[in-house]
């Protein structure tokens, strides 16, 4: 048995050790005999779970791949990714899903589940996937067919809740959430969440990014919100303009401000980063760039520093580990009896600056101030040592 000791945090701060077997958790207590590493007053964290990231592969390996996106995720202290089905080609049958998983397997480093797509007529097809992703603006057919038919599959549904949106060309930020106003989202939410009522789907619902739609979805469902929105605006001067175009849009300032009061309230169950890189040179002139940007290498140690600030550890705790885990079934997310032994370690009083770790070597965050893991632990196994990689390609493991 491996024993690990420190100040765990396990819905509070308590001195004790950690046994760990075969990558579970099998004892907590205050001392424990065996092979043990004893990190005094350092707090051991459960690892944090992304349930929203874009790895690029297959298909646009240019901007990511599986390896660069895990690793940069491992460093930032998140252990579970859940990877969505938008690749090139897109991820909508059975075939192209275990393509996927053959071309990713050899390269993640830290353990994943991936989403399948719904095909444009609202039919899918059984995977061995997390759940389904569906995009409303890219299906043909009404909202309560695609519900049905993924009640078949008896799987969670994230959604891109989005209606009506406008493709006129634009100059700027304010242009782009204006195509994209909040009212696109507040009406694809009152009509997904009043079709879901009379058919009882597991449903996520991606990116929320105003006071409103929390307002609308209450405690009907599960919901997220980014770090971008969370953080950003469309007022916000960026390097380049388009760094900051994605998809729902930056908000304004004060819509900005008020989605946060709720975060901070503790209105908001999930925190996921839909981390999207493109290429800088993509991000070049916004009428034409792609919208999304980095986010999976920010997001936890970002919020570990706002920790420090006298964010509530526990709200942090909740929305990056636990509900992500209750929601999706993944057994790790918290330090006890048989879970997965996924922790960082985290030193409070070393506070550094976000760097961009994605393969597309940029991001919104950098020189933003933030706490990065000293040292993160998947399944029992440390893969980052003093903030270095010692992980391997190939050592994740799919969850289905």
């Amino acid at each position: 048995m491996d024993i690990i000791c420190g100040r765990i945090y396990i819905g509070e701060l308590i001195n004790a050790c950690i046994g760990i077997e075969n990558g579970k958790i099998v004892k907590i207590k205050k001392n424990l005999e065996g092979r043990k590493i004893d990190y005094g007053n350092l707090v051991i964290f459960p690892a944090g779970i992304d349930v929203h990231v874009h790895f690029r592969e297959p298909g646009y390996e240019y901007k990511e791949d599986f390896f660069t996106g895990s690793r940069a995720a491992a460093l930032a202290g998140i252990t579970c990714v859940l990877d969505m089905p938008n690749n090139m080609p897109p991820i909508i049958n059975k075939e192209r899903f275990n393509e996927k998983v053959k071309k990713i397997k050899n390269k993640a480093c830290i353990d994943y589940g991936l989403y399948g797509g719904v095909r444009k007529d609202g039919k899918m097809e059984d995977m061995d996937c997390i759940g389904y992703k569906i995009y409303l603006t890219e299906v043909s057919c009404p909202i309560e067919n695609v519900l049905k038919e993924l009640k078949r599959f008896n799987k969670p549904v994230a959604v891109h809740a989005e209606y009506n949106i406008n493709e006129d060309k634009i100059k700027n930020l304010e242009e782009h959430e204006r195509n994209r106003g909040k009212e696109c989202e507040l009406t694809a939410l009152k009509r997904l969440i009043e079709a879901n009522e009379k058919i009882g789907v597991k449903m996520h619902i991606c990116h929320i990014t105003t006071s409103d739609s929390i307002d609308i979805i209450k405690n009907r469902t599960s919901y997220g919100v980014t770090l971008h929105h969370l953080l950003f605006s469309y007022e916000r001067k960026f390097k380049v303009e388009a760094m900051g175009k994605v998809n729902p849009p930056l908000r304004s300032e004060e819509e900005r401000k008020k989605l946060y009061e709720r975060f901070i309230k503790g209105d908001i169950p999930i925190l996921e980063s839909d981390h999207a890189p493109h290429s800088f040179e993509e991000k070049m002139k916004i009428w034409d760039a792609p919208s999304g940007m980095p986010g999976v290498d920010a997001l936890l140690p970002i919020m570990l520093y706002k920790v420090k600030r006298g964010l509530n550890i526990d709200l942090l705790y909740k929305m990056v580990c636990k509900n992500p885990s209750d929601f999706f079934g993944i057994n790790k997310g918290s330090i006890q009896v048989g879970k997965d032994a996924d922790f960082i370690i985290i030193d409070f009083k070393k506070e550094s600056k976000i760097k961009a770790l994605s393969k597309c070597g940029w991001s919104c965050y950098e020189g933003m101030k933030c706490i990065y893991p000293k040292h993160v632990y998947l399944r029992g196994n440390k893969i980052v040592e003093n903030g270095e990689f010692v992980g391997d390609k190939g050592k994740g493991k799919m969850i289905k």
